[in-house]
């Protein structure tokens, strides 16, 4: 029983040093544009839905969707950007993506997409000032850095970076006011501090934070209209939903929400 207990304090130690606990990291902004904010969960993803009808009527909308640890968390955000939005989702990736081209069709783009509990879910609008959209699929991760230099080299920007279904989807964009792109992989939490404290000292910003199979992923860049950036983690949901709370009250928003190891 003692040589139990003394294997549980050591795999303690073990995972504290090492950000081995899952957490809830939240990337803010100062200066964003947003004026308020409300963080709403629920356990099923049309509880969900029918919570975040109330705030869209009074003029928020879905900033950032997350699902971890069981539940689903949408980041409902109000301030200088008004969108009017459309939830669409499916529970495959095949009918997701003809579900995604026939809103472009109607000249609705892409804001933010997650994966969760066997379901794509994708909040577009026809408010954003881009010209074009488009994606990309890939089960490997080392080849996600190849196909978004190619995505570059035809003048589109990465927007977003989601993962489901053993797939890495990215989501590309033209007339984004995006310059000087940067992707990043980290292997531990730490890691990924580093890397965005040596972004930030660039003068670049971070867009896209995204977790999954080990890896934390990070997109860069300049002109993203999130500047005086920080992080915050916390590995309990509701320490984090209170430390953006306090964060809210010094003026910083979240810009992007996410989770892992």
């Amino acid at each position: 029983m003692l040589r139990i207990f003394a294997l549980l304090i050591l795999l303690h130690l073990v995972l504290s040093g090492s950000g081995g606990y899952h957490k809830w990291v939240g990337i803010f902004a100062k200066e964003s544009g947003i004026r308020d904010q409300k963080i709403l969960s629920a356990l099923q993803y049309k509880t969900l839905l029918e919570k975040i009808k109330p705030w869209d009527a009074k003029g928020y909308y879905v900033s950032d969707l997350k699902y971890g640890e069981g539940k689903w968390v949408a980041v409902m955000s109000r301030g200088d950007a008004i969108f009017s939005e459309t939830i669409i989702s499916s529970g495959r990736w095949g009918d997701f993506r003809e579900k995604l081209k026939k809103a472009w069709r109607s000249g609705r783009y892409l804001i933010d997409l997650e994966y969760g509990m066997g379901r794509w879910v994708g909040v577009f609008s026809p408010d954003l000032r881009l010209k074009a959209q488009s994606y990309s699929s890939n089960s490997d991760i080392d080849k996600l850095e190849y196909l978004i230099e190619e995505g570059w080299e035809n003048h589109y920007k990465v927007t977003e970076i989601a993962f489901g279904e053993d797939r890495w989807v990215l989501i590309f964009a033209k007339g984004s006011r995006l310059r000087n792109q940067r992707f990043e992989r980290a292997a531990s939490w730490e890691e990924a501090c580093e890397t965005m404290e040596d972004r930030w000292g660039r003068g670049q910003d971070i867009i896209e934070l995204e977790y999954a199979k080990g890896e934390w992923l990070m997109l860069f860049a300049m002109h993203t209209g999130f500047e005086n950036q920080r992080y915050s983690s916390r590995d309990r949901y509701e320490d984090f939903v209170n430390q953006a709370r306090l964060l809210r009250k010094k003026g910083y928003y979240i810009v992007d929400l996410a989770d892992g190891w």
